[in-house]
């Protein structure tokens, strides 16, 4: 089994990496190009040091020079003068060499080779002498009579460039943990109303089942605390339900109950055995009446957690509807009610047979139930306006009109005939109904009782 990853430890995780690799990134940007401007500035170094150098030295040199054709005291080649130059530690030591155009070395520093650096003027060259890489720049006087040479020790600059940029990047890397402990404090302080809300409905007792306040809760949350309330207002209202199912299935368990136990207490007391049949007679219709009424109350229990209908679900209606008639006409032969069918049509509706057959027996049992003797009832079935129409008329009495909005009410049962059924039926019809998107409408029936209409869906044909 997976184990779960708290949305604190993603968030501190993924910001710390996402953090890593800029810092990453910005520190070796900076320690490239602070390298970059630190070769640059000594570059520019070089450049000043040798403007610096043939401007003072140009007319030393020359009086130099002279002397030495006067007297011929040194060589072509010879070398003047040795100068040593002290630096400061950010300063770069810089070396150096004087020439003449007639290939003298006039002057050079203590570390700068003899022999002739560079061949260029004005522009800066790299070059291995002895295993040692320099820096060269070379400038020359107007007059072309002088040419001054600069240079200094890659090694020497490379170290200088590595000190301050590392400086600069330790700064930054310094400051990475810091980041880090703000991040872990910040993502701790921001799932504080989360961790309070979860908080508040893990000490909630089993029956508290108020709206969460989403007043402190981030904007975040909620869609999920939206959805939570919700599921708290269904299942509170499916408490309600249960409740109320419960105690009026218990009242109207009562009631049969209460016949057996009198009918049972006057056979007993019965001197005549007619008296005693009759007792246990009516017994007998006592039991089947809470018989019917558990069965009923199973089947609705069932429907309830039904769940929605599949593409595949698919029933004639017309079928269903015989067959729950042919079921049911030695009851309506034995009370002589006409009861008629038409269903000339192939009506296949989206639905489960099962269900629809529920459907049609509680109306049909429902007409006959309030239906006199001798009295009529019509079922016919046919499609319209591309729906399949189940219609039930009887000329029974009826139900009023301000009284239809509530027979689909578990346990509902109108005044006028609370004898009748276990108001059950048209609470299962109801279920149904919502199972399968359909629409009932009640009206009165030209016959002069009640109609009943039924909409369904009609399914949709194979392609």
């Amino acid at each position: 089994m997976k184990t779960p990853t708290s949305i604190r430890k993603r968030l501190i995780v993924s910001l710390l990496t996402l953090v890593a690799i800029t810092f990453f990134l910005t520190i070796s940007k900076n320690y490239i190009d602070t390298r970059s401007e630190i070769q640059d500035l000594m570059d520019a170094q070089l450049s000043q040091s040798a403007h610096v150098l043939l401007a003072i030295s140009a007319h030393e040199l020359y009086e130099q020079l002279a002397f030495v054709a006067k007297d011929g005291e040194e060589e072509k080649s010879g070398v003047a003068a040795q100068i040593h130059t002290h630096v400061h530690k950010y300063e770069q030591e810089t070396d150096f060499q004087i020439w003449t155009m007639d290939g003298r070395l006039a002057v050079r520093s203590e570390h700068m080779p003899k022999l002739l650096m560079s061949n260029e003027s004005d522009i800066f060259i790299d070059r291995e002498i002895d295993r040692k890489r320099w820096r060269i720049y070379s400038i020359t006087n107007e007059e072309r009579t002088i040419q001054v040479q600069v240079a200094q020790q890659h090694l020497n600059r490379d170290q200088l460039s590595n000190s301050i940029s590392i400086r600069l990047i330790t700064l930054l890397a310094l400051v990475l943990p810091f980041l880090a402990f703000l991040i872990y404090v910040t993502v701790g302080n921001a799932l504080k109303p989360l961790n309070k809300i979860a908080a508040e409905i893990a000490n909630r007792r089993s029956e508290s089942l108020e709206p969460i306040n989403v007043a402190d809760a981030p904007v975040e949350s909620h869609a999920m605390i939206s959805a939570l309330n919700d599921l708290f207002g269904r299942l509170q209202k499916a408490i309600e339900n249960i409740t109320l199912f419960t105690a009026n299935a218990a009242h109207e368990l009562r009631t049969p109950l209460a016949v057996q136990k009198i009918h049972a207490q006057v056979a007993l007391a019965s001197t005549t055995e007619e008296g005693r049949n009759e007792a246990l007679n009516q017994i007998v219709h006592s039991v089947e009446r809470a018989t019917s009424l558990v069965d009923q109350l199973l089947t609705l229990s069932r429907l309830d957690p039904h769940g929605e209908l599949s593409k595949d679900d698919c029933v004639n209606v017309c079928d269903v509807t015989e067959e729950v008639l042919a079921d049911l006409a030695p009851t309506t032969i034995a009370k002589h009610i006409d009861l008629g069918l038409d269903a000339p049509h192939d009506c296949k509706v989206r639905g489960r047979g099962g269900l629809i057959n529920i459907l049609v027996r509680n109306l049909v049992e429902n007409a006959i139930g309030h239906t006199p003797s001798g009295g009529k009832i019509d079922v016919s079935v046919h499609p319209k306006d591309g729906k399949t129409i189940l219609t039930i008329s009887d000329n029974g009495p009826g139900i009023p009109v301000e009284e239809r909005e509530y027979v689909f009410e578990r346990f509902y049962r109108s005044q006028d005939n609370e004898q009748i059924g276990t108001g059950l039926g048209l609470s299962m019809v109801k279920r149904i109904i919502e199972i399968h998107h359909a629409e009932i409408h009640l009206s009165d029936s030209a016959l002069g009782g009640l109609q009943v209409e039924v909409q369904f869906e009609l399914a949709k044909k194979e392609s």
